[in-house]
C-alpha cells in the first residue's frame, strides 16, 4: 500500500556544507597563487629591465669581459660588475665595442687579436677561444703592440715589482767575448820535395809530434839528387882552392857557386852541403828537415813510398803566434778596432793572461747571430795556448759620459728594444730605446731615456704581458 510523501524542502546529506567550505578555501588559495605568480613576473621583468647594459669584468684580466657573472676562465677569480673600484686600470676595457664602418661592434681573441668579427657567438678558429668586445682607445707611442698600464699597489707589492733609477756615468766598460785559439794561417807549413825518390825511413812515425827547426823528418834517395852531389864534389876537386883539412867549411870560388846553388835550389839545407864538402862523398839519401818547430799537422808518406817532386810529405803548424777568433755584438761593433788592446784567458791555464791586439777585423757580419768576427793575434813562445780552446776576450775601450740603466731593465724581442718608465701613481709607460754598449750588468741608453727616469727592473716581463693583453683587447695588435 502507497503512503503519500511528505511535502516540503528535502534536507541535505550530512557533510554538503563541509564539502562547500572546502571548495571555495582551494579555489581563494589559487587566486592567490596566481597573483604571488604574477607579481613575481612583472617584478623580475622590472629587475631584468634595471640591470640591462651591466657588463662583468675580471679584475686581473680586463680583456674578460662578460654579460653575466661567474668566474674568469683563466685565472678563476670571481666577475665582479664593471665600474666598481674592484676592477683597477681597466677603464678603457669598460669601454663598449666600437663600432665598425657599419656600424656594427667588434669582437677580437685575446690571444689572436687579427681575429676580427662582428658575430659575438664565433670562436677564434686559431685557439678556439671565446671572443671578447674590442676595445677603442688609443695606442702608446713608440712600441708597438703595447700600451701603459695603471695597477693598485697591491699588484704592484704582490708582482715583487722593483725600479732604479737612469743615471748619467762614465762608462767605459769592456768589451767581452768568446774566443777560440786557431793556428795562424802563416804558421802553416808544407813540406814538398823539389826531386823525386824514395822514402828510405822516417825520423817522425805520428802526427802531433812537436819537431824543433832542423830536425830530420825523412830521408830519400834520389838519383837526381846524388847525381848534382857528384858534380859538386867534382867542381871542387877541380877547383885549386879546395879547403885544406878535416872539417873546415868550403871556401867556394865561382865555379863551385853554381853547382852549390843548384842544391840549394832543389831543397838541399847548408849543413847537410857541409857535411859533402867535408867528408868528400855524396850522401846517399838526402835528409828532409823542418823549416821551423811546430806540430806535425799531417804526415802524407810512408817508409818506401815513391814521391814525385812537389808532393807534400808533412804540414807543419808553428804555434809560437797564434789567432784567438771572437766574435763581437752589433751593438759593440762601434768600440773595436784594428790595434786595440786585448786580453784573453782560458780555463785550461787557470790565473794567466795573454795580452795582444786586434789584427783583423772581417768585413761580414753573420746574418744570423748578427756578430762580426774579429782575429787578435798572441804571442805563445811556451806553447801553451792550442788551437781549439776556448776562453774570455776582454777588448779595452774608453770611458765617455753615457745614461746607464741595469741591463735587467730592457726588454729585447730581437726586434725592439724597450723598457717600462714608472710615471708613478701606478702608471707603467713601455717606451723603445737606442741602446749601446753594455757590460758589468748595465747597459748604456743612446736614446729614448733621460738620467733621473725610473725604470722597471724586476716583474718587467709580469708587466710586459699584462700591457700586450691590454694592447690586444684594445685592438693595437693588429
Amino acid at each position: 500500500m502507497n503512503e503519500p510523501m511528505p511535502e516540503g524542502e528535502e534536507a541535505a546529506p550530512p557533510g554538503t556544507r563541509t564539502m562547500a567550505g572546502v571548495r571555495w578555501a582551494l579555489v581563494g588559495l589559487m587566486a592567490l597563487a596566481a597573483a604571488g605568480a604574477w607579481g613575481y613576473h612583472v617584478a623580475t621583468r622590472t629587475s631584468s629591465a634595471a640591470v640591462q647594459g651591466q657588463k662583468f669584468i675580471c679584475p686581473m684580466h680586463p680583456q674578460i669581459l662578460t654579460d653575466q657573472k661567474g668566474e674568469c676562465p683563466i685565472c678563476g677569480m670571481d666577475l665582479v660588475p664593471a665600474g666598481t673600484s674592484a676592477t683597477p686600470a681597466a677603464g678603457n676595457a669598460m669601454a663598449p665595442p666600437p663600432p665598425n664602418a657599419a656600424g656594427l661592434p667588434e669582437f677580437t681573441c685575446p690571444m689572436d687579436p687579427e681575429v676580427v668579427t662582428t658575430d659575438p657567438k664565433l670562436r677564434c678558429p686559431k685557439c678556439k677561444m671565446k671572443l671578447v668586445p674590442r676595445v677603442a682607445a688609443a695606442a702608446a707611442a713608440g712600441v708597438p703592440g703595447l700600451v701603459p698600464v695603471e695597477l693598485s699597489a697591491d699588484r704592484i707589492q704582490l708582482m715583487g715589482m722593483r725600479t732604479s733609477v737612469a743615471t748619467q756615468e762614465k762608462f767605459g766598460a769592456s768589451v767581452r767575448a768568446v774566443g777560440f785559439v786557431t793556428p795562424t794561417e802563416d804558421g802553416l807549413v808544407s813540406i814538398n820535395i823539389r826531386y823525386s825518390g824514395w822514402v828510405d825511413s822516417l825520423q817522425v812515425v805520428q802526427t802531433g809530434q812537436l819537431v824543433q827547426k832542423g830536425d830530420v823528418l825523412a830521408t830519400l834517395y834520389s838519383p837526381e839528387i846524388l847525381n848534382a852531389q857528384t858534380v859538386f864534389l867534382n867542381t871542387i876537386k877541380w877547383s885549386d882552392k879546395r879547403p885544406q883539412g878535416g872539417n873546415a867549411p868550403a871556401v867556394t870560388t865561382d865555379y863551385e857557386r853554381e853547382p852549390r846553388l843548384r842544391l840549394e835550389l832543389i831543397g838541399v839545407a847548408p849543413q847537410d852541403i857541409d857535411a859533402i864538402i867535408a867528408s868528400g862523398q855524396p850522401l846517399k839519401t838526402m835528409p828532409v828537415r823542418a823549416p821551423s818547430r811546430g806540430y806535425v799537422a799531417r804526415k802524407s808518406v810512408l817508409k818506401g813510398y815513391f814521391v814525385q817532386a812537389g808532393t807534400e810529405m808533412f804540414q807543419l803548424a808553428d804555434l809560437s803566434t797564434v789567432w784567438v777568433l771572437l766574435d763581437v755584438q752589433e751593438s759593440d761593433l762601434a768600440r773595436v778596432r784594428v790595434g786595440q788592446k786585448a786580453t784573453f784567458s782560458s780555463s785550461s791555464t787557470p790565473g794567466k793572461r795573454y795580452s795582444g791586439r786586434v789584427s783583423f777585423i772581417y768585413p761580414a757580419l753573420n746574418t744570423g747571430s748578427r756578430t762580426l768576427q774579429a782575429r787578435v793575434e798572441l804571442q805563445n813562445p811556451r806553447l801553451e795556448l792550442r788551437p781549439g780552446m776556448f776562453g774570455d776576450v776582454a777588448l779595452e775601450t774608453s770611458a765617455d759620459d753615457a745614461v746607464v740603466i741595469p741591463a735587467e731593465a730592457l726588454v729585447d724581442t730581437g726586434e725592439h728594444r724597450y723598457v717600462f718608465v714608472d710615471r708613478g701613481s701606478g702608471r707603467f709607460e713601455p717606451r723603445a730605446v737606442k741602446t749601446g754598449s753594455s757590460g758589468e750588468g748595465k747597459v748604456v741608453i743612446l736614446e729614448g731615456l733621460a738620467a733621473g727616469e725610473k725604470v722597471v727592473t724586476k716583474a718587467n716581463f709580469l708587466l710586459d704581458s699584462e700591457s700586450r693583453l691590454r694592447a690586444a683587447v684594445e685592438g693595437h695588435g693588429r
